[in-house]
């Protein structure tokens, strides 16, 4: 065996692998545990760090590949060379979706194919990028739909479709960009697809003919790390997990040689990733990336809604299940002195909770209910659920939003929907997007239980005329463009190629007790995480006026900060720690900000 190329390798520092040290001490102390795998399969040197680093980077990977091994890997020659070509007709696209279990997100991929293909048209008339890049091989495995294939079912019966939205419009963005895509749903064709250990104690060597990028959920996470075994960690630096409440820097490390972050628990979680590789449904999060989905509506919807002479003006109640209703008769008898209501529940328990003067048109089906919105003058919140889409299409149609204002506000203390999230989101109305990025004449957050704020607000929006309205990030255009750039600039696997670009940080210190999220609201710029790693170092602090009596590296949800009580200067140890919404009382932060193109939180203003 040969394992002299080069003896004087040294550990990497590299903050996109932070156990890359633990796993070599791991093999030079444990090795001959593992004999038959590491060195009889793989002729592993317990010896010599370069050998070590071979296996720890090119079959499991734990650490970033040798520069010297880098040239050894490069692409294989049948990968695509040309530049991707963009999708105008579905026509292959709906062929991958063929089985009746995708029925709900054909019908919605299609309604929305002309948008789609206007809002790319409108980036090429911008001479956007869009169409400069090379098309990258993507898995996308939908692992709660997997486990429970009824669910694609129930969309038509009455299901949350949050998820079934955001999976349907990431799908039709990655087709119409031209990336190659794979769709599975189901958990035994899983095989066919990622690189199965032949055995469960050995990894396997990684495949360089491998995916680009997986995008799952938690569910998919779990599966995977069961079938995968050894094998998982080749794919930890490419996994996108859609992730629609966000997770937290508490929730998602864990190293069970160290006491936990947090007394706080949650069924999900502990994933150790980078946070920015949780993509969400809204931008509540910074920590996270904004993924996002599109919001249904006509193309050539821009006239006010218009109520028939003689009838009184529709509100349309937000809350398919008959159980978000209840305790609502007093606040629902206000609304229906001056509207029209309607519903759309389902359920045996519709009469139990809906009053017999509501409309109720059951579950609908696509086409009807945009119709219905299209009249509806009052989209009216009930308190939940939570961050879902449907307030902003009623927003895009016209209608203004009631949007419930939660006093306390709701989380994982007071909540039970929230106790098993891996979050400690305070969130202040239903709605915390329409409360915060759009506001009025399109969004009223109020009391529900005062009768006297909910008379006056309604007479307000009725004495008014409200355009339907859509910011940019929710159109397909914007949806393009967020994609396009994510999908082709983030890389959790290479440092060298850092998105986004260091000019973009702005560095601002915190107050006591604040966190850097509010820290750069403040200053009307973002928290960006990706950024504290350039901050993490004690020039950093003296750039910005701090002084360090003393200095120390640990893990902390607040480092890098400096103390009031004796100007010490404390370090992050662990970058999967680095936090936008720790805080301390005693610590003042170093605050990595950015700015955001408008109507387009995701991406900085010289981003693309």
């Amino acid at each position: 065996m040969e394992f002299s190329i080069n003896s004087t390798c040294n550990v990497p520092q590299d903050w996109l692998f932070p156990f890359c040290e633990e796993k070599v001490k791991w093999i030079r102390e444990y090795w001959d545990s593992h004999y038959r795998c590491y060195v009889q399969e793989h002729a592993v040197d317990p010896d010599d760090t370069c050998s070590i680093l071979i296996y720890l980077s090119e079959v499991e990977s734990w650490c970033p590949l040798l520069e010297y091994r880098k040239r050894m890997r490069e692409p294989i020659t049948d990968r695509p060379r040309k530049e991707a070509y963009l999708k105008r007709n579905d026509y292959d696209l709906m062929a991958m979706m063929k089985p009746d279990h995708w029925r709900w997100m054909r019908q919605r991929i299609r309604r929305l194919w002309p948008g789609w293909i206007k809002g790319l048209e409108s980036l090429m008339d911008r001479n956007h990028p869009v169409q400069h890049h090379w098309p990258k091989r993507i898995f996308l495995y939908m692992g709660s739909f997997a486990n429970n294939p009824s669910w694609f079912k129930q969309a038509f019966t009455g299901a949350p479709l949050g998820e079934l939205v955001q999976w349907s419009d990431l799908i039709t963005a990655l087709f119409i960009l031209g990336h190659n895509i794979v769709l599975c749903t189901r958990r035994e064709e899983v095989k066919n697809h990622l690189n199965i250990p032949k055995s469960k104690t050995c990894a396997s060597k990684s495949r360089i003919d491998e995916y680009d990028l997986i995008f799952t959920d938690y569910v998919g996470i779990t599966f995977f790390k069961h079938e995968l075994g050894p094998n998982f960690s080749q794919y930890r630096c490419r996994l996108r997990i859609l992730d629609s409440f966000g997770t937290e820097a508490e929730f998602n490390y864990k190293d069970s040689s160290k006491p936990a972050l947090t007394k706080k628990r949650s069924t999900w979680g502990g994933e150790n990733l980078h946070l920015r590789q949780f993509m969400t449904m809204f931008p509540h999060t910074p920590d996270n990336t904004f993924l996002g989905f599109v919001v249904e509506v006509a193309m050539d919807k821009v006239n006010p809604v218009k109520t028939e002479p003689g009838k009184k003006p529709i509100g349309l109640v937000y809350g398919k299940d008959a159980r978000f209703w209840m305790f609502k008769e007093k606040y629902l008898e206000v609304l229906s002195k001056y509207l029209d209501l309607h519903g759309t529940v389902a359920g045996a328990r519709v009469r139990t909770f809906v009053p017999s003067y509501v409309t109720n048109h059951r579950i609908m089906n696509g086409r009807d209910y945009q119709e219905l919105l299209s009249k509806t003058k009052i989209y009216i919140g009930l308190g939940f659920p939570y961050d879902g889409p449907a307030p902003l299409e009623a927003i895009a149609h016209g209608s203004v939003f009631l949007n419930a204002k939660l006093d306390p506000p709701h989380s994982r203390e007071n909540t039970a929907f929230f106790k098993e999230k891996p979050t400690s989101r305070k969130l202040t109305s239903q709605h915390p997007y329409a409360e915060k990025f759009i506001g009025k004449p399109y969004v009223y957050t109020i009391d529900i239980n005062s009768t006297q704020e909910v008379e006056k607000t309604v007479q307000e929006i009725l004495n008014s005329k409200v355009r339907p309205y859509i910011p940019y990030e929710w159109t397909p255009a914007g949806m393009l463009e967020r994609v396009n750039a994510l999908v082709n600039n983030q890389n959790f696997c290479d440092q060298s190629k850092k998105w986004l670009p260091v000019e973009e940080l702005h560095v601002y210190v915190s107050k006591q007790g604040k966190s850097c999220s509010e820290t750069c609201e403040e200053h009307g710029l973002l928290c960006e995480s990706s950024f504290f790693n350039d901050i993490n170092n004690l020039e950093a602090f003296k750039r910005h006026g701090i002084e360090c009596l003393s200095s120390s590296t640990k893990d902390s949800l607040h480092a890098p900060s400096s103390s009031s009580v004796d100007k010490s200067c404390l370090l992050q140890k662990t970058s999967l720690i680095y936090s936008c919404s720790g805080s301390s009382p005693i610590y003042s932060r170093l605050c990595p900000c950015r700015d955001f193109k408008p109507q387009q939180v995701a991406l900085c203003k010289k981003c693309t």
